[in-house]
């Protein structure tokens, strides 16, 4: 399979995946104004999401809207960016060989000025500095939580 199409697939399935969280738990609300006859049974409503959850959500629009996922693949291949899958709540090598934890601080840093910190090693930090600059994420700090978020949220489960 081509780079190319692995880009594709791989933006693919991170829209497939928005999707799905957009439409999560709203099969039984009422539509267009419509009320609900009857109330519904006690633990039958799903719960709202939380801010952290709705940060997440947000985050993986950006990551598709913004460009993020065509560097930046989910699959775990090396691609022009490192992947989130191996990525948050990982130590990675620096270019300077320093190693870093792959944190929200970490991950706002690079965020929001890509040319503070060393880049990761193996990768050429000059398109990341370019998408920032594109994206003007050091005007939007709402925007740099967002993304913060989803990228925590592929990471590894805490230990």
């Amino acid at each position: 399979m081509t780079e190319h199409v692995r880009r594709a697939a791989a933006s693919l399935l991170a829209v497939a995946s928005l999707l799905a969280l957009w439409g999560c738990g709203t099969a039984n609300a009422p539509r267009g104004g419509e009320t609900s006859a009857t109330p519904p049974e006690p633990g039958s409503t799903p719960e709202p999401f939380t801010h952290q959850q709705q940060l997440v959500v947000k985050g993986a629009r950006l990551f598709v809207a913004d460009g993020c996922s065509a560097c930046h693949l989910a699959n775990g291949a090396h691609g022009v960016g490192p992947s989130f899958e191996a990525f948050a709540g990982h130590r990675v090598t620096l270019a300077d060989g320093r190693r870093a934890l792959v944190d929200e601080r970490f991950v706002r840093a690079a965020l929001l000025d890509p040319r503070r910190e060393s880049p990761i090693r193996g990768y050429d930090s000059a398109p990341m500095i370019a998408s920032v600059e594109r994206l003007r994420l050091g005007s939007h700090p709402q925007q740099v939580s967002e993304l913060a978020a989803f990228i925590e949220q592929i990471g590894p489960e805490p230990q």
